[in-house]
């Protein structure tokens, strides 16, 4: 029976952190409201204090058990500050109406200096909308206060206790994330080989979210690490290099996965070996196979079995692809294979607890050790062009519409549109009319389901089932379908309201229509004040990217570049790339108005990937062997064209140069041709491929000089 329970435990909760943090607060919720309703028949107390649990949970941020102490700390003060302003201003509407706009615009402000602050004030936000909506069931103003800091500090609690059994599981929680995300990509791009152009397209586009993703994990992992440095004692650090180690082999192994070595539907036209592509197909999906089981084994701290089927089929593949030796392609796949082998055998030498690839095991990772998560300061923040002030100043003003509409029309629970603004509100136009959508249709979806179970749970025990599964499965979807998740937490207020009054079905249609008028409030105030459409956007990030990923290129054919420098280099390509792939993805939901520029815009941003993924390529076989002197003059000639790119981009270039870059650029080819006639170019290739994706941007770039400046 143990090993049950603990196979159980292993596999559904440790391996699934979404279900070990909704086993949380369930478990909290529970130990509060059952007693509350069974021992002293008191609904308010044991429905408020849930309400706490949640605005703690929705909040927390910190993964240093140090931290999350901390930040629990600030989070219990703030909660019951403000929970009791709320409590004793609530009675005079002027007066709160003020309150509500210096809480709101202060509390979204000072989020802003940093991701703890960034939760503990979004979960203060929460409480103070939940004090408004129970402030007519308390009979006493601190009731609410109390039973909401109660509730917040027993969830802390659960929280801090787990943490400090097992100090770095929320680190490799992290880490397991961006390398199932990893494998999610290379299992993607597994069916590029071999592939019909009419479906790249979309394969390119699915990868391109999920590098978004990925290039977000890797840098919520940073801020993680940067954290654990900051709050470790001197005799921790140690352990703390291991999972930087770990880091660093996560952005090593997804440059491997992002780089190209060839253009995918030449390979899959010209490659008469139809087999071999598949088995690169194959290879790939195997790799990112063995990868999902490699993050389980960070989460569940068992010792990582490489698959032996992934090593039958790197030998199968060697053995084909020798072959092939007098193919056209042949050296173009040897490059592909070594990069594939390299993912393979970083695996393995996790087998056997080798920590570092050859490049990264040259990084010292004491230098890591003084860096601190980013902060900004409340000057900076102070700012009308900052994004988050202006995102401070939409939510108070939409925040202030809506408690006039709540008084205006005599909402009871009007506090809804309030929190309906508060989960909608986001930094874009696009991300906010996403929200929305997934808000409304989920409540609908979930005042439907909800009335339904509660027919069939009319008693208290089954009334406190449904609104403890519903909770946990609210927290399970949150991060995974924010539409699902809005069906449950639905689902958990009609609980309440049934336990509270036996009211739940009749404020659902109030709950509808509050949501609706939230939503609609969060709409338009992010399209109305200080509209930041992505056009305007477009320039700025194209530019931006265009010199990163120079740098990048330049970062691996100069010598000189030490290794922290060079992976600096990389991570904030791949992030400049992400936020122009971002920007393009976003303007497709924007009005068809202020859609401008969009073809140009789809292939910059297309042009950029495709450079970014060739640079990866480069950088993969940096360390393999010495670059040719006409290499390296190429390389040179390469950075030239890329650097008088962004002048362009800036209206700074100037219109001889940039002739005689087309000219120099227009025989490439036949320069390129040469070198590989040589067996000493062994890299004419891969850098072939960057040149000619510079040369595209080139004419792009002459195409757009001064179209922006509308």
């Amino acid at each position: 029976m143990n090993r049950i329970i603990k196979d159980i435990w292993i596999n559904v909760f440790w391996k699934n952190p979404d279900h070990l943090w909704a086993l949380k607060v369930t478990v909290s919720i529970a130990f509060l409201l059952i007693p509350a309703e069974l021992i002293f028949h008191n609904s308010f107390i044991g429905t408020t204090m849930a309400l706490g649990v949640v605005a703690m949970a929705l909040g927390e941020t910190d993964v240093h058990p140090r931290g999350r102490l901390k930040s629990a700390a600030v989070a219990l003060i703030l909660f019951f500050i403000t929970s009791s302003v709320t409590v004793i201003f609530l009675p005079y509407p002027i007066c709160f109406a003020v309150v509500l706009a210096v809480l709101s615009f202060s509390l979204i402000l000072t989020g802003g200096i940093d991701s703890r602050l960034q939760g503990v004030t979004f979960g203060t936000m929460l409480i103070l909308v939940y004090t408004m909506l129970g402030a007519e069931n308390s009979e006493k103003w601190f009731y609410q206060p109390i039973f909401l800091t109660v509730g917040a500090f027993s969830y802390s609690v659960v929280s801090i206790l787990l943490l400090y059994y097992r100090p770095y599981r929320l680190l490799k929680e992290q880490l397991a994330r961006g390398f199932h995300y990893l494998a999610e990509y290379i299992n993607l791009k597994a069916d590029l080989f071999p592939s019909k152009q009419q479906v790249q397209t979309q394969i390119r586009t699915q990868l391109a979210q999920k590098n978004i993703e990925l290039a977000q994990q890797i840098e919520t992992c940073k801020t993680n690490l940067y954290s654990y440095s900051e709050e470790s004692s001197r005799d921790a650090l140690p352990m703390v290099d291991r999972y930087y180690r770990k880091w660093f082999l996560l952005q090593a192994m997804q440059e491997r996965a992002i780089s190209s070595h060839e253009q995918y539907d030449l390979l899959s036209r010209q490659v008469k070996n139809s087999e071999l592509l598949d088995g690169f197909g194959q290879l790939m999906r195997e790799i990112a196979s063995a990868m999902h089981l490699y993050a389980d084994s960070l989460l569940t701290d068992q010792p990582y079995k490489h698959p032996l089927s992934l090593k039958w089929t790197v030998s199968a593949m060697q053995k084909m692809l020798e072959a092939e030796k007098d193919g056209p392609h042949y050296l173009t796949l040897s490059l592909l294979m070594r990069n594939l082998t390299g993912l393979e055998e970083n695996l393995r030498q996790e087998e056997s607890s080798v920590q570092e690839d050859q490049d990264t095991a040259r990084l010292d990772v004491a230098v890591f050790h003084s860096r601190k998560p980013e902060r900004n300061s409340l000057k900076t923040l102070l700012n009308p062009a900052h994004p988050r002030f202006r995102f401070a100043v939409r939510l108070s003003l939409a925040w202030l519409l809506g408690y006039g509409i709540m008084l205006y029309l005599n909402f009871g629970k009007g506090a809804w549109i309030l929190m309906t603004s508060l989960i909608v509100f986001q930094q874009t136009y696009s991300a906010t009319r996403l929200r929305l959508f997934h808000r409304v249709f989920g409540t609908l979806l979930g005042v439907v389901l909800g009335i339904t179970l509660a027919q069939l749970l009319p008693t208290l025990s089954g009334q406190i089932l449904l609104l403890l599964s519903s909770i946990y499965l609210f927290f399970y979807w949150l991060k995974k379908n924010y539409t699902v998740a809005a069906i449950f937490i639905t689902i958990f207020v009609l609980a309440a309201f049934n336990l509270l009054s036996n009211q739940g079905a009749a404020v659902m249609l109030p709950r509808i229509i509050d949501t609706v008028t939230g939503g609609a409030l969060a709409y338009l105030a992010v399209r109305f004040i200080w509209p930041d459409w992505q056009y305007k956007q477009l320039p700025g990030l194209l530019l931006n990217a265009v010199v990163k990923n120079r740098r990048y290129f330049e970062s691996i054919y100069d010598g000189s570049i030490t290794e922290e420098a060079y992976l600096h280099n990389r991570r904030t390509a791949y992030n400049a790339d992400n936020a122009l792939t971002s920007a393009w993805k976003w303007m497709r939901l924007e009005p068809k108005s202020r859609r401008r520029y969009q073809d140009k815009a789809f292939n910059l941003t297309n042009l950029n990937h495709a450079l970014l993924s060739y640079i990866s390529a480069f950088g993969v076989h940096k360390s393999s062997e010495y670059l040719s002197e006409r290499e390296l003059d190429l390389c040179r000639d390469v950075s030239d064209v890329l650097r008088l790119v962004s002048e362009m981009l800036t209206n700074n270039a100037d219109e001889r140069q940039i002739e005689d870059s087309f000219r120099k650029t227009n025989c490439w080819d036949e320069q390129i041709d040469q070198m590989m006639g040589d067996t000493g170019n062994r890299r004419a290739r891969l850098i072939y491929n960057i040149a000619h994706v510079a040369r595209e941007l080139l004419t792009e770039a002459k195409g757009i000089v001064g179209l922006y400046k509308a």
